[in-house]
């Protein structure tokens, strides 16, 4: 259990080039990993090697995205081009989250 996004990348990569079959068409499409543990809560195992760097590298990463705007600073296998746009025209409603898309109503 991690919350350390190189992490996260590795075994994503890892998953997909397990599971890809030649000859299948396949799409873009994002996961979004919700609840993950604070550092100081996730369970350790007794060969875990110091992660003081990489803790101060996630650390400066995170830093950098909330002062300016997320996705300023990514790792390299993200890609660095956004050649693709997010296709939301079936997405549902936030209606509950977002106040934009709340229906408008009058009374007369």
């Amino acid at each position: 259990m991690t919350n350390d996004s190189f992490e996260l990348i590795g075994a994503a990569r890892r998953a997909a080039e397990k599971a890809w079959r030649d000859g299948y068409a396949y799409t873009k499409a994002g996961i979004m990993l919700d609840d993950l543990p604070p550092e100081d809560e996730r369970p350790r195992t007794l060969f875990e090697e110091d992660t003081a760097k990489r803790d101060r590298l996630m650390g400066a990463l995170d830093a950098i995205n909330g002062k300016y705007v997320t996705w300023t600073a990514v790792t390299g296998s993200q890609g660095f081009k956004r050649e693709w746009k997010l296709r939301s025209k079936m997405r549902s409603p936030a209606w509950t989250t977002d106040i934009a898309e709340a229906p408008i109503v009058s009374a007369r």
